[in-house]
């Protein structure tokens, strides 16, 4: 049994989490005003894609079913950039892609890897430029989703996070978040930066991660381009009174 889920965070009995965290007052009109500008801007752009794959593959679209806030089943829109053939590739994960089925060898050791459908010249392109996501910003617009937020999990992810999953089930999944700085990185490193993320989130921090996606200044990790630094141990209370972080290894 892979108990590495208990020592990211030591909880006491009886612990529960702040009310809602990760949120603050106009989060959700951030989300509105700004998915619905890059709709407009960007539908030109998710046309073309669209008609592009759908040539390519038969189909434009796709639909990933996730864990939304309060244990929601939710429905993310992408484009859909696999070829119909059953072949499959192996694939290390990048940023932004969120879709990657994944093998992970353990919560605190080892990368995400796995295989994912191979693509065709088209959902290739569209994959490498981060774009395969583009169309769940109608998610964020529909209000499923948050710009930024934790990555959306599966329930196979949700009953990884263990103690931290209420923190997770408080917020909305975003598009783009602090985990994005460690692509291929241990599944630890992402509930710690969920957990980071409930505590600091507010619009100049959300506003910097959105800019540092947009200038494509992610490729080295929303972190670093947000200004955020490298990654440091938690300060300060967690989203369980009197937790403490485990050693980092």
């Amino acid at each position: 049994m892979d108990t590495g889920v208990l020592q990211v965070f030591a909880v006491p009995m009886g612990a529960a989490p702040v009310p809602r965290p990760g949120g603050y007052a106009g989060k959700r009109l951030l989300d509105i005003v700004v998915s619905a500008v890059l709709l407009v801007l960007c539908a030109p752009v998710i046309g073309a894609i669209w008609l592009l794959l759908r040539v390519e593959t038969g189909r434009g679209f796709a639909r990933r079913t996730r864990i939304g806030r309060g244990g929601v089943q939710i429905s993310c829109l992408v484009f859909h950039t696999a070829r119909s053939a059953p072949a499959r590739r192996p694939v290390r994960a990048r940023p932004g892609d969120l879709w990657a089925r994944r093998r992970d060898t353990g919560i605190c050791s080892g990368t995400h890897t796995g295989t994912e459908p191979a693509a065709g010249r088209v959902g290739l392109r569209v994959r490498r430029l981060g774009l395969a996501g583009l169309p769940m910003l109608w998610t964020v617009l529909r209000g499923d989703m948050s710009l930024v937020g934790p990555r959306p999990a599966t329930r196979a992810d949700l009953a990884r996070y263990g103690l931290a999953r209420s923190v997770y089930l408080a917020m909305r999944p975003g598009l783009i978040g602090l985990a994005d700085a460690h692509p291929g990185g241990r599944f630890c490193d992402r509930v710690h930066d969920d957990l980071r993320y409930s505590q600091i989130a507010g619009p100049w921090v959300d506003l910097r991660l959105i800019a540092g996606a947009l200038t494509r200044r992610d490729a080295v990790g929303p972190r670093k381009a947000a200004g955020f630094g490298p990654m440091a141990p938690m300060t300060g209370p967690l989203p369980f009174p009197g937790a403490s972080p485990a050693p980092r290894r």
